[in-house]
């Protein structure tokens, strides 16, 4: 069970998007209105570090149009192109319990692309972030009046208009000044996705002062080394996984600390790069960068701390603060429980697709 925050803040006018109940698989053929061999190809191109849009099979395309994540897609997060219609559409599609079947965590539109982001359970090293956060300031708020949340759910608004849901992967807040400050990762987020849900949030929520983006880059760009229908007639002991699998079976591939890691000499996880950047607003109520971006993980990163003052919050509070090497640490332990977490999710994907 979980508590719901309401939060009422300035007027960002987002206008509902048509209901419907006329939507069947018939449509899952189209996306943004084109045919699916277009959407497959045409709009699979990548750009800078993570894929513009997500390259699906026609299967995968049917579960995500019924409100299923597909069981065997090798990433965290699809990117689909869509119209603000269809993006409500899925929306609707997920929030159905219909299904038992893997659902998303969240689903997010950005109107600049027109494009839908669903999110899947978070991998180890997301998990890994939180954790490192939450722990880090847990002392601080033993000692002062505010709340640490993750997870959580809060409603945000514009003035008179539509209130949404959104939770936050980590939320500083008070009785009297809900989410206060908002941190979200992004791992298999393109970083444009979280930009805009910062923007957003920061809009529509007087009550935030601080939103804090965490990027983690993998690449090469996440494939499984393996592939699925080679694997379904065969026996556990026919696959290269090790049956007693644990962090101790991956190994680096070269002396780059954060580089690719392997398994039997194949990689399940690539180099790792790793930022962080603070968003705040400005006098007139605009997202405006607060701390530009600071690289902790990777070729170039930086030793640095990051300082939030919570001193709005709870004059008591003063200043809370986490080292870049409290993120990096996280990072690096959890590269090998995301390896183990992928060899897994393929054994599991094997059993499920394997027929009787």
């Amino acid at each position: 069970m979980y508590t719901a925050r309401f939060l009422y803040p300035q007027s960002l006018s987002t206008g509902l998007l048509p209901m419907t109940s006329n939507f069947k698989l018939v449509n899952a053929h189209r996306i943004g209105q084109k045919p699916i061999h277009w959407s497959l190809h045409a709009f699979c191109h990548e750009t800078g570090d993570d894929e513009e849009f997500s390259s699906l099979t026609e299967e995968h395309l049917k579960q995500v149009y019924t409100g299923v994540y597909p069981t065997n897609f090798p990433r965290e997060a699809i990117r689909l192109k869509t119209t603000p219609r269809e993006h409500f559409l899925l929306s609707k599609k997920f929030d159905s319990d219909e299904s038992d079947k893997p659902k998303a965590k969240r689903l997010h539109f950005n109107r600049k692309k027109s494009a839908t982001s669903i999110l899947h359970r978070p991998t180890p090293t997301h998990e890994a972030i939180v954790r490192a956060t939450r722990d880090n300031f847990f002392p601080k708020k033993v000692a002062n009046s505010f709340e640490i949340d993750t997870n959580l759910t809060f409603h945000i608004g514009a003035d008179g208009g539509p209130i949404s849901q959104y939770n936050p992967d980590f939320a500083i807040s008070s009785d009297s000044r809900p989410l206060f400050l908002a941190l979200e990762v992004g791992f298999g987020e393109r970083y444009d996705d979280l930009l805009d849900t910062a923007k957003e949030v920061l809009l529509k929520s007087l009550t935030t002062k601080f939103f804090v983006i965490v990027k983690i880059v993998e690449k090469p760009l996440y494939q499984s080394p393996l592939k699925l229908s080679d694997h379904f007639s065969k026996s556990r002991s026919e696959i290269p996984i090790p049956l007693n699998l644990s962090p101790e079976n991956c190994h680096r591939s070269d002396a780059d600390p954060e580089g690719p890691l392997m398994v039997n000499g194949l990689r399940w996880v690539g180099k790792i790069s790793a930022f962080w950047e603070v968003w705040s607003r400005d006098a007139l109520g605009n997202p405006i960068i607060h701390e530009e971006r600071v690289s902790f993980y990777g070729p170039d990163a930086q030793s640095r701390t990051l300082k939030l003052d919570l001193t709005e919050l709870d004059e008591n509070c003063g200043e809370i603060s986490i080292d870049s090497s409290v993120f990096a640490q996280a990072v690096h332990k959890s590269r090998f429980q995301l390896a183990v977490y992928r060899c897994n999710n393929f054994i599991m994907s094997c059993q499920k697709e394997k027929k009787p």
